[in-house]
């Protein structure tokens, strides 16, 4: 009997036992995060709904960062405001507290598995504002000619982060593929006939079209680049013939440009300042007056890209154009030619000077005295014909007619510029062609024909000579960034609406035997 009132007490000590040790267990939940070491964070489920509101969302380019990080130049303007997407639904991978996180404080969310490259190696497209991944891009060229510059275009562009360059080529000649092929690019696919261009819901749309000849592209290519237009690509209209574009010109292409300005879905590229300004000043007026603000979207893109040079030596200078004689007089370059040689026996750089004639036509017959001296290179693959221009001193053009300071841009002043090799001119070409500079060509004085600029050339050292040259190839390569900049911001500016069609093709790379 006496033991009742003790077990009573050691019943009533254990009840309270039990019920403080369940206290602490239910509410071990909600101890700060430090006072538990290495414990994870406060369940998801626990947080409060107005820090979860905020805190499930995340920025698309933290989403997208893991394996992606060349989306960091293609990222969206700064001056746009971010936008963000849900978290997914269903991750619950618990985070790790940031340090001096508080209660209900959870680190930025992030999804439990990133996105993954699909077999052709890019990721899925990411968010409107910025690149599509991966931009696809058609390159068009349907006049079998100005490979000069689709391979400029092609070089450019290529730059973009995550950009695939699909080719429909009308005839590419002259072998143009063993140049795009010393760019080193991977993310060409094969070439195609510009013929074969078959569009429909199964295979990929570009992004972005650059018509390298715009004048044949948008009027033979008319089917496609209408459905093309319809699923929201945008357009680089590579603009040739500068006075072909006015309202009343017989060959329509004004006509078949306006629903690519009404849609705001075009912008011009001009191969120099004088064709675009031509175009503003003489073409535009002529437009309808809705179209005109076209004109806030004409650019220059100058065609160039980079060919290694040659290193052999050699004392010549190049002639490049038609042999028409209505062009040149050859029978006074030739006599000038051979009096340099007569008239300084003593000065290595006179005897030992060679002529390269590089075009087509009708040989100019040449004196005995200099025809070893004098050859003519005809029918040459682009890599042969920037090799022997880049072992000259000097190039001297044939421009047909003043076109070409107006209306036409010159294939010759580019070439310089690719060969490294300056070109002669007067200060009317450096100021048409105005992104030359006096120090990459050779100017030639008011009173000065060619020859006098060639004879004036050959009083210089070997080592001046080469100092142009090489300020000439330091033009071309500052042009080059310049070109890979524009392309860059240009598809910055756009914005992509066509529709994600198609499955993007194994990198199939080139066809060199095509």
């Amino acid at each position: 009997m006496l033991l009742r009132p003790f077990n009573s007490l050691i019943a009533l000590l254990t009840a309270v036992i039990l019920f403080l040790g369940f206290s602490i267990l239910w509410n071990a939940n909600d101890s700060p995060p430090a006072l538990v070491p290495f414990a994870p964070s406060t369940p998801a489920s626990r947080i409060s709904e107005s820090v979860a509101g905020e805190k499930e969302k995340v920025d698309i380019q933290a989403t997208l960062a893991v394996g992606q990080s060349a989306l960091v130049d293609g990222s969206a303007p700064a001056s746009e405001p971010t936008e963000t997407v849900s978290k997914i639904e269903g991750s619950q991978e618990p985070q790790k507290p940031s340090e001096g996180s508080t209660k209900g404080e959870t680190s930025e969310s992030k999804p439990k598995d990133p996105p993954k490259p699909d077999e052709s190696g890019f990721l899925p497209a990411i968010k409107k504002g910025q690149l599509p991944n991966p931009m696809r891009i058609f390159l068009l060229e349907d006049a079998g000619s100005h490979e000069e510059v689709f391979g400029a275009l092609i070089y450019a562009f290529a730059q973009i982060p995550n950009s695939y360059i699909y080719q429909y080529l009308f005839r590419p000649r002259f072998n143009i593929f063993a140049v795009l092929k010393s760019f080193n690019l991977k993310n060409l696919a094969k070439p195609r006939f510009s013929t074969s261009m078959k569009l429909n819901e199964q295979t990929p749309q570009p992004d972005i079209i650059l018509a390298t000849t715009c004048e044949f592209d948008v009027t033979r290519l008319q089917t496609q680049m209408t459905y093309m237009l319809g699923n929201g690509s945008y357009l680089f209209c590579t603009i040739h013939h500068a006075d072909r574009w006015h309202n009343e010109s017989s060959y329509k292409y004004y006509n078949a440009i306006k629903p690519w300005v009404e849609a705001d879905r075009v912008t011009f590229l001009f191969l120099s300042g004088h064709t675009k300004r031509y175009v503003e000043e003489i073409v535009l007026p002529s437009w309808e007056p809705k179209h005109r603000i076209a004109a806030t979207k004409f650019e220059v893109f100058v065609p160039v890209f980079p060919v290694e040079p040659s290193t052999k030596k050699e004392m010549s200078f190049s002639l490049q154009g038609n042999y028409e004689s209505v062009r040149r007089d050859y029978k006074s370059i030739f006599g000038r030619f051979s009096n340099f040689a007569k008239k300084n026996p003593d000065k290595p750089q006179f005897q030992q000077l060679r002529m390269h004639l590089i075009g087509h036509g009708n040989h100019p017959e040449v004196p005995e005295d200099i025809r070893e001296r004098v050859e003519f290179n005809e029918g040459l693959e682009f890599l042969e014909f920037y090799k022997i221009l880049s072992e000259s001193f000097a190039l001297l053009p044939a421009f047909a007619n003043d076109e070409y300071y107006d209306r036409k841009a010159s294939s010759s002043v580019p070439a310089s510029l690719i060969a490294g090799v300056p070109i002669v001119g007067k200060r009317r070409l450096l100021q048409t062609y105005d992104y030359m500079t006096e120090d990459s060509m050779w100017i030639q004085d008011d009173e000065e024909d060619d020859m006098d600029v060639i004879g004036r050339i050959l009083e210089m050292s070997e080592q001046q000579i080469e100092d142009q040259k090489a300020r000439t190839r330091e033009r071309n390569r500052e042009i080059l960034d310049e070109n890979a900049n524009k392309a860059l911001m240009w598809s910055r500016t756009i914005t992509y609406q066509q529709k994600r069609t198609g499955q993007e093709p194994l990198r199939e790379g080139w066809n060199w035997e095509w």
